[in-house]
């Protein structure tokens, strides 16, 4: 099948050690926290916390499959899942609504790099996946038992909980357009009526929010709406919006021609959701991307919607499967190079790392105003220094009713886990208005907490002038520095 054959290629850049991701590492330095054994340093730094937490799609996996596969091995399958699962959810919806497949399907595998796999946000991806499949599961089955229902749509919605609490907001608002969607020959009391009755098929989940934990609430991230433009394709590379222009000009000229239409059962929630995501905030606290994530959500429905007009010019499958072909072909093109780049920076800092003594504590840092667009991706590389040297980073994900992960020192526990700025290091007075405005008040006495300090610089120049650091080890993106104690 050309759908899925397609989709076979897009994967061929994880055949890379490291898939070219921003977050990616960070998951799985968490998860090599989660399986460490008694006597492993990490057990001075950090402790395990389970409870009713969201956002544990990737954990839940390697709590599943931990006897069976390598963590690394883990986290290279919750990337794949994290676009598979959507391009199947996407692909068993269009079936309920199309009466045959739509060539246009082929342009689905295509976005497979888009923002939520390319900065590594593999819950929400595995998430939205699993929220397309109930969506699909729910409008193929035209025949309603209400028990069953009640059940399988509330067990759907728990799982949901537990692998994105963003993927769940997604799939409740998009259950409830679909019901608040008028039948043929329905009365507008028998609509209203079943939308009504939406939320008991989420109920469940819905409870769980009470039992959350509070979030960690001593920062927030500031997004910006240029990202909802460039979302669904966003791969981190300068060809993005003319690639993404090119594409989306194709997709616009078929429904400007009306060789393809959105399917009637799915016009409410298609048309609904893009105004919700459109005018979604960008950021709320520590979650970023809110609304860019949402148009990725909407694209996959979207896609799922797009059915062609019957009877259709009888080319239009053989040139919508050439141009997705080329397209497809040119972004591998591109991708790959870059992700080859990548993985030989990933592994020459590697290298670097070793200079790290085992069990350090190390604060990881990045020169300020640096433009080098790659950064993004190198910042969280930080944290092989937990997988590799059994080290404390202050950028590893372990947020209190995030992640099932708290540090055990107070002071690195409340400050923000996000690269710091290497002029913090210096007791500045303006260093100092920075930091208390960035809620990193650790940072003002990092001594006290760190012995490492890591210098995520990309090709810029290292920033780092503070005393007492001496450069141990560098490669082309990071250097390393051993702290002296102060006496």
């Amino acid at each position: 099948m050309a759908y899925f054959a397609l989709l076979a290629l897009m994967t061929l850049p994880v055949l890379f050690p490291i898939p070219r991701t921003a977050d990616l590492v960070n998951h799985w330095a968490r998860l090599t926290v989660l399986a460490m054994p008694v006597s492993d340093p990490l057990n001075a730094f950090y402790r395990v916390e389970w409870g009713v937490i969201p956002n544990l799609g990737i954990d839940l996996i390697y709590m599943l499959l931990a006897s069976l596969l390598s963590v690394e091995t883990i986290v290279r399958l919750a990337f794949i899942l994290s676009f598979w699962l959507p391009a199947i959810g996407i692909w068993l919806l269009h079936r309920a609504w199309a009466q045959k497949p739509s060539p246009t399907m082929l342009i689905v595998p295509v976005l497979s790099y888009n923002l939520v796999t390319t900065v590594g946000l593999v819950n929400y991806g595995i998430g939205i996946g699993i929220a397309l499949i109930a969506l699909a599961w729910w409008a193929g089955n035209e025949r309603r038992r209400i028990v069953r229902d009640l059940l399988i749509l509330n067990a759907a919605a728990v799982v949901l909980f537990f692998c994105h609490l963003m993927a769940l907001a997604g799939f409740c608002i998009i259950f409830g357009l679909l019901e608040a969607t008028p039948r043929c020959g329905e009365s507008f009391r028998a609509t209203f009526l079943r939308a009504l009755q939406s939320p008991l098929y989420v109920a469940v989940a819905l409870v769980l929010i009470w039992f959350m934990p509070p979030m960690q609430n001593a920062y927030q991230l500031e997004g910006q709406k240029f990202w909802i433009l460039v979302a669904p394709f966003f791969s981190g590379l300068s060809y993005d919006i003319p690639w993404g222009a090119g594409l989306a000009a194709m997709i616009l000229a078929l429904f400007a021609t009306r060789l393809v239409v959105v399917a009637k059962p799915a016009r409410y929630a298609v048309f609904g959701f893009f105004i919700l995501a459109t005018f979604a905030p960008s950021s709320i606290g520590t979650a970023n991307f809110v609304d860019a994530r949402l148009v990725v959500l909407w694209v996959c429905l979207a896609l799922s919607a797009t059915v062609a007009r019957f009877p259709g010019p009888k080319h239009l499958t053989g040139f919508i499967s050439a141009a997705a072909i080329a397209f497809a072909c040119t972004r591998l093109a591109l991708l790959i190079p870059a992700w080859k780049s990548y993985n030989e920076d990933a592994a020459e800092m590697r290298t670097a790392f070793s200079a790290i003594p085992l069990g350090s504590s190390v604060l990881a840092v990045t020169p300020p105003n640096c433009r080098d667009p790659d950064l993004h991706f190198e910042y969280n590389l930080s944290t092989f220094a937990v997988i590799d040297r059994r080290a404390q980073v202050n950028t590893l994900f372990a947020g209190q009713g995030l992640q099932p992960l708290r540090a055990r020192d107070p002071a690195v526990a409340a400050a923000p886990q996000t690269i710091a700025k290497s002029e913090w290091l210096t007791e500045t007075a303006q260093s100092k208005t920075e930091m208390l405005a960035e809620q990193a008040d650790v940072i003002a006495h990092w001594r006290d907490h760190f012995n490492v300090v890591v210098d995520i610089h990309g090709t810029c120049a290292s920033a780092v002038t503070a005393p007492g650091l001496e450069r141990v080890a560098n490669s082309k993106i990071a250097d390393v520095y051993i702290a002296s104690r102060p006496r």
